[in-house]
């Protein structure tokens, strides 16, 4: 639901009107103005309340003139009604990344939420260029080698993607054209290399692989099951990961579904994988599959002592009106390093991670984090 605050220009007199809406609502609404002013100016939006949060600044422009308007905010209400969190959250960037200057501009990107990507948690220049540095080590970029991240400037590796490739923040993440994850993601490269030998035939299998590819290999090697090759050597070919995986118990089965999971992972939930690798370290490679599988239970923080204590507050369910209120009453600093003492956030050098279902034991004091 879209709920919209309508004046006339040069009045300070407002109406609200939730939409969808009928014709005859807007009549109301249009009386009651005419009604409530002295001077006849055009019907202006004054006020937004939609859940998309970069909604409002482009629709306090529409031109309600047009004698289709209502229709199209109507139609532009419903989708939004049909939209998740996600969704939403990749309609508010996309308004920002494009060039929107009515309401059909608003509709058409709705409609095309498929041409964009959405990466999570990435909310400033610093996080897009970790993530960038991150996400090449996948696909095979060399700039960004792993042993160079203490020396390099994320910031600016951060500046120059968001300038080369567009996009938008928002307060949940980063949203850009998915043309421009294609351009980094060209020549993507294996997430494993497994070397098997059976008898005196060796072969080398690049995962993830499809079950005919999986079927080939079988044939190569003779075999009717992967547990009748020895695995006499493993590659990962992604460097950040590489160090903290063990390959310990590996197995073709367990390796598959590892790159296949790492593949398919939402944009940014590498990041958060990492961390929970560096702060787990699982004994061995099922370990590392099963934190993969079970990722859903950490979360990764972004945010800042101060953002976190007031998160918590949001989290027992004070609003923002409360949370400004009592803003100079408050030190949000201490509250939010405690609180975070208290959930067990561990610090890595991929972001702060917390275990939801359970927290960290023994967590470095976040006061020496900042």
């Amino acid at each position: 639901m879209i709920t919209l605050k309508l004046a006339r220009e040069g009045n300070y007199e407002t109406v609200t009107l939730r939409l969808p809406t009928t014709p005859g609502e807007v009549g109301e609404v249009f009386a009651t103005l005419d009604a409530a002013t002295r001077y006849a100016g055009e019907v202006q939006i004054t006020g937004v309340d939609s859940g998309v949060p970069s909604l409002a600044k482009h629709l306090k422009g529409a031109d309600l003139t047009d004698p289709d308007a209502f229709d199209k905010l109507n139609r532009l209400s419903e989708k939004i009604d049909g939209m998740d969190e996600r969704q939403r959250n990749i309609f508010s960037g996309a308004l920002d990344a494009e060039s929107v200057s009515s309401l059909d501009d608003a509709l058409r990107i709705s409609d095309s939420l498929e041409a964009y990507t959405f990466v999570p948690n990435v909310r400033s220049d610093e996080e897009l260029g970790r993530y960038v540095a991150v996400a090449g080590q996948i696909h095979g970029d060399r700039r960004f080698p792993e042993e160079a991240w203490p020396y390099l400037d994320f910031t600016k590796i951060g500046v120059e993607y968001y300038a080369g490739h567009g996009g938008a923040y928002t307060p949940s993440g980063y949203v850009m054209r998915r043309e421009a994850v294609q351009e980094q993601t060209q020549g993507t490269k294996s997430v494993f290399e497994l070397y098997l030998l059976h008898g005196q035939i060796r072969y080398r299998l690049d995962l993830p692989a499809e079950e005919a590819r999986l079927e080939a290999a079988k044939r190569s090697l003779g075999i009717e099951d992967f547990a009748q090759a020895a695995i006499y050597r493993t590659r990962c070919g992604m460097d950040p990961l590489a160090g903290l995986l063990p390959m310990d118990c590996v197995s073709v089965e367990d390796a598959n579904e590892l790159a296949r999971t790492i593949r398919e992972m939402p944009d940014g939930d590498l990041l958060k994988y990492l961390a929970v690798l560096s702060v787990e370290q699982p004994a061995d490679f099922p370990g590392a599959l099963r934190l993969a599988l079970e990722l859903d239970d950490y979360e990764r923080i972004t945010e800042g002592a101060y953002e976190y204590g007031q998160s918590v507050l949001q989290r027992f369910g004070a609003d923002e009106e409360l949370i400004s209120v009592i803003d100079g009453y408050m030190d949000f600093e201490q509250f939010g390093e405690d609180s975070m003492k208290e959930d067990g956030i561990r610090q890595t050098e991929f972001g702060l991670v917390r275990r939801l279902s359970s927290p960290f034991d023994g967590q470095t004091p976040v006061q020496q984090m900042f």
